[in-house]
């Protein structure tokens, strides 16, 4: 583990004014390019009688619809791609547990990114190249281990695809190939330390530094649990199907809040009922 969590320091440390007028540009960009390919954003646009152009400031986000869950059902599978199906080599989905599952297909240019995104939260987190990743995740349309799956791997970490379950194998596996870094929901990581504590193994007696995660909703009490029945540094991240999965933004090491990755994304604080805009937040001391 270190203290050096930067991964992409051109990007992690780029001056406001810089990193505002970067949004704009890809903000720009991405709004041509689905104007320009998704028929239900060249609709949903003309509706509201605006075209990309229109968009020449941050300012200018609330102008845009909202994109709902309803379109994405509507437009299932492929009729939300902004690129043709050749250019897709890889396809996520959400669970469809309340109708159709969300579909999410990645480029090369998309999976290279979310790599590098997941890798900065990871970082952040306190991975380095001398860690090894047990992912405890189930693999599968689910894009959570693979998102950690590739983050580590772009760190340089190796990573044990274990995936989902099998709790006392993956005891044995932390014993055996000396596990530093856990990736899976918070609350799998208290079905571990309750295994651990039958099996009567001591966690201390474990390589386990750090733990990575997300997939549900947890507390700060939790957190606290995890970390004195695990013996670990519990770290936070949060990623959505419909934006790439993990890598939207995670936690440092200091653990006091997420960092969003605001090259990458946008944030908009929206309040039920009323119109609002985007606001600065203050700065700290």
């Amino acid at each position: 583990m270190s203290n050096a969590a930067i991964w992409d320091t051109q990007h992690e440390c780029m001056p406001r004014e810089e990193l505002e007028q970067l949004q704009l540009e890809r903000l720009q960009a991405t709004l041509n390019r689905v104007y320009k390919n998704v028929r239900c954003y060249q609709n949903k646009f003309n509706e509201k009688g605006i075209v990309p152009e229109d968009i020449t400031s941050l300012a200018d986000l609330s102008r845009l619809p909202f994109t709902t869950k309803e379109d994405l059902r509507l437009n299932y599978p492929y009729g939300m791609f902004a690129v043709p199906l050749r250019e897709v080599v890889r396809i996520h989905s959400s669970s469809g547990t309340t109708g159709k599952p969300t579909v999410v297909g990645y480029t090369k240019h998309d999976l290279k990114t979310w790599s590098n995104l997941v890798a900065r939260f990871m970082t952040a987190a306190g991975v380095t190249p001398d860690d090894v990743v047990q992912i405890a995740f189930g693999y599968g349309l689910f894009t959570g281990a693979f998102g950690l799956h590739y983050g580590s791997e772009a760190i340089g970490a190796a990573v044990i695809p274990m995936g989902g379950g099998n709790t006392e194998k993956q005891i044995m596996i932390m014993q055996d190939y000396r596990t530093t870094a856990l990736v899976g929901t918070p609350s799998y990581a208290l079905t571990l330390a309750d295994r651990l504590e039958k099996m009567g193994i001591d966690p201390k007696s474990l390589s386990l530094k750090v733990g990575l995660f997300g997939g549900e909703p947890w507390s700060e009490a939790m957190r606290l649990e995890i970390e004195q029945r695990l013996q670990i540094s519990a770290t936070d991240n949060y990623g959505l199907s419909e934006v790439i999965g993990p890598g939207v933004a995670g936690e440092c090491q200091h653990k006091c809040g997420m960092h969003l990755a605001e090259d990458a994304f946008i944030a908009e604080v929206m309040t039920t009922g009323r119109a609002g805009g985007l606001r600065k937040a203050p700065k700290r001391g």
